[in-house]
Formats: structure tokens, sequence, C-alpha cells
């Protein structure tokens, strides 16, 4: 994708001569890295007459599933409570537009992060065993991934450099040097859902960098 900015009229290259023209393009480039680690996000929700008993029910089903987790061997380093709520729930409004109260729902999230990949299915089936019932899904990342994040950037300006000289070739114009250059920002990690005994694959991840470059343009035979 590029955006060509013409020639000033009477343009000659002179020295004094108006800025040259310029030429923006935007280059993007992939790389491919094996996920190293995963983060399952556990949901806990229940609902009971009295607010106190809404609590406790997810405070309970939330302490047997850190129990059960701990005692396969996980750390309390790998787990965040995450996204505490207690809310009223009303009956839907009748003809007459009054709503009654129903009830209260608590609920809370867990997330769970594992460097051993292979456990990622097992740890979901043991916390819903346990008391999760809900599982909002796995999120794989690779805590390293400087090398593949290069790896794409450098083909982006090479993608941001191929399509500069097409256009300035097309154009009839020759590239000049480059004037100003732009990362854009990082790619969001790519989120897997997954679901109870479900096998939960990590395959890899797709890098993508971007970079919007701005090159001079010259006239034949000035370059």
């Amino acid at each position: 994708m590029g955006a060509f900015a013409g020639y000033p009229a009477g343009f000659s290259g002179a020295p004094g001569a108006p800025e040259p023209p310029t030429l923006q393009v935007t280059g993007v480039g992939e790389a491919e890295a094996t996920p190293d680690t995963a983060r399952i996000t556990l949901g806990f929700t229940a609902r009971a007459p009295q607010a106190a008993a809404a609590y406790e029910q997810k405070a309970a089903a939330l302490n047997r599933v850190v129990q059960a987790l701990m005692q396969a061997g996980l750390t309390a380093a790998q787990l965040q409570t995450r996204e505490i709520a207690l809310n009223p729930v009303y009956e839907p409004s009748g003809e007459e537009g009054e709503s009654r109260l129903l009830g209260y729902e608590a609920s809370a999230t867990l997330a769970v992060t594992l460097r051993d990949l292979a456990r990622v299915g097992a740890v979901i089936d043991l916390a819903v065993a346990s008391g999760a019932n809900r599982v909002d899904g796995v999120q794989f990342t690779v805590r390293e991934a400087e090398r593949a994040e290069a790896a794409a950037l450098a083909q982006a300006v090479h993608d941001a450099r191929r399509q500069a000289a097409v256009l300035a070739q097309s154009l009839g114009v020759v590239l000049g040097p480059v004037r100003e250059v732009v990362a854009e920002a990082s790619p969001v990690p790519f989120v897997a859902r997954a679901a109870e005994g479900m096998p939960v694959l990590p395959g890899t991840l797709t890098l993508t960098r971007s970079v919007r470059v701005v090159y001079a343009l010259l006239a034949p035979g000035r370059a």
C-alpha cells in the first residue's frame, strides 16, 4: 500500500528548489514462532437468594479448584484471581414495569499460567471437575519473541522497499533516500478458545509486523 505526493510545478532538483516529492508505503512481514506459555482463564458463577450465600458458594468452588491445582503441582505464582463481582438478579419486567429481586449472582475468574503446554488439557479437566463452571479461553504466547519479531520486521522493510521500487518505476521516477520509518505496534497474541474435554493444541504463532516508510523521489537523471 502506498501514497504518492506529486512533483511541485517546475521541479528540477536544483539547489534552492522545493523539497522533492515523497512516496509513502506500508510493508508487512510475518514470522512463525512456537508457543511456550499458555494462560487458561477459568470462570466461577454462583446464584443464591442471599448475597452472602452466592458469594460463599463461588468462593468455595474457587478454593476447591486452587487446592486441586496446587496438589497437582502448580504453584501460587502460576495462579491469579481476577474479576470478582457480585450483582443482583431481577426477574424480567412484566406489563406493569415492576421487577422482582430473584437473588444474587457472584462471579470470579482465575488465570492459570503454564509453561508445560502438554498439561493444558489435563489442567482444564481437573479445574472443571473441581468446581469451575466456565472455561473462558486459552491464550498461547511466546516469552522470548525477539528473534521472530526481528525476522518479521526485516521482512516488512523488504516488502516496503519492493512496493516502493515497483511504484517508482511505474511512475517514471527514481527512488531516493528514506525520509521516515515508523514501525507499527506489536501484534495481539493469538487466542484459542477451548471447551472442557477438548484437546488443546498450541500449534504455531504467526507474528505480524508492519512498517511505514517514506521515500524521497528524484527526477529521472538526478539519482
